[in-house]
Order: structure tokens, then C-alpha cells, then sequence
């Protein structure tokens, strides 16, 4: 089994800072997701992350490519992968690559997901405070990563996700609930997003089967 590591990285921290004080002024909503939102939150992870993941809707994608077009590594476009579908850009800032997903949506058999970032994601999300002392960054609500990770068979990450929410059930356990309400999710899903967020998770809810 891997060794588990915690922490962004301070090539990561580094790129953030940046992004958030080249976008400041900007009123595109954004929040931080994938490995490095996790980490941010002290989630024990496989490897460090290696690149930057910022969600959007596509509308405000396109306003914060405007701010960050001089890191581009390309311009906005729609890109549909096997069960994904995002408008992306990407951007290298200090040897990271920072990737902007705009309007998200991964489609299985049995669920449809999409992200909403402006009418619900940036609302739920928990900020994270920079050490420079800037302005707070917003983090993906947990149960975004829960149910993505959970849809893209990636246990350990849904597990890790499920842990943390099971620290603050209070603070994550209602915008959970409210964010799979307006999702088109499986019964599958349901039930293992109840299973996995119970108090006591039943047996086998770790052992990443």
C-alpha cells in the first residue's frame, strides 16, 4: 500500500496565491477541487497533488481566462472524454499546471452529474485561509468530491471524502444532501452516500472495496 501524504505542496500554494491575486479583481466565482482541494483540507492522500483543479461556470471561465490568458498553455474549449464533459484551459504558473474546467458534467450509466458553481457549489464550499494572509479561497464542497469520486470509481478518494465529512457531519452533511437533491443520481449512489456518511459506517466502507 502507498505511503499517504498530506499537504498541497508549496509549489501548488504558490500557484493558487497567484491565481487568486491575478483574479481578484474579477467577479468570477471559482472554488479549488480534485487532489489539491483535498490536501488543502488535510486529506491523506496516495501522492501529492500534482496539478491545480479550478471549477467554474463556463461564463466565468471565459472572464477568468481574460485575466490568466498570458499563463495559457491554450485557449477555452469544449473537450468531451469518455463520461466527461467540460469547456477547459489550461495554464502553467511555476512548473504547475493549473487546469480551469468550466460548466463540468460527468455522465454514467444510471447518473448524471453537473457542476454549479455560482447557484450552489461556491455557497456550500469552506474557505480556506492563505498563510500571505490574502483574501480566503473557496474549496468544493466535500460532497461534491464524494459523489464525483464516487461516480468515477475512485474509492480511495471517495473514502477519504466521506471521512472528513464524517468529522463535521454538521457543517457537511446538509449541503451533501441538498447537492445530490438536484443531481440525477443513481440508487446505487444514494445508498452508498448514506452508508458511507453514517456515523458507523457499515463494514467494508473502508476497505475500499
Amino acid at each position: 500500500m502507498p505511503m499517504e501524504v498530506a499537504g498541497a505542496g508549496e509549489s501548488i500554494l504558490r500557484a493558487l496565491s497567484a491565481f487568486a491575486a491575478l483574479t481578484g479583481d474579477c467577479d468570477a466565482r471559482w472554488v479549488v477541487g480534485g487532489s489539491a482541494g483535498l490536501a488543502l483540507r488535510g486529506a491523506r492522500l496516495a501522492s501529492a497533488p500534482r496539478d491545480l483543479d479550478i471549477y467554474a461556470d463556463a461564463a466565468a471561465a471565459a472572464a477568468l481566462h481574460e485575466r490568466a490568458a498570458g499563463w495559457a498553455s491554450d485557449g477555452p474549449a469544449w473537450d468531451e472524454t469518455g463520461s466527461y464533459r467540460s469547456l477547459l484551459s489550461h495554464y502553467r504558473y511555476g512548473g504547475v499546471t493549473i487546469e480551469l474546467v468550466g460548466d463540468f458534467e460527468v455522465q454514467v450509466p444510471g447518473s448524471r452529474y453537473r457542476t454549479e458553481v455560482d447557484a450552489f457549489l461556491y455557497a456550500h464550499g469552506d474557505d480556506w485561509m492563505p498563510y500571505d494572509g490574502a483574501r480566503p479561497i473557496r474549496l468544493m464542497p466535500l460532497g461534491h468530491e464524494l459523489i464525483f469520486n464516487l461516480l468515477r470509481e475512485r474509492r480511495d478518494r471517495a473514502l477519504e471524502a466521506a471521512r472528513l465529512i464524517r468529522l463535521e457531519p454538521e457543517t457537511h452533511l446538509p449541503a451533501l444532501q441538498r447537492l445530490a437533491a438536484r443531481q440525477s443520481l443513481s440508487g446505487d449512489i444514494r445508498r452508498e452516500l448514506r452508508r458511507l456518511t453514517a456515523a458507523e459506517p457499515e463494514e467494508g466502507a473502508d476497505d475500499g472495496r
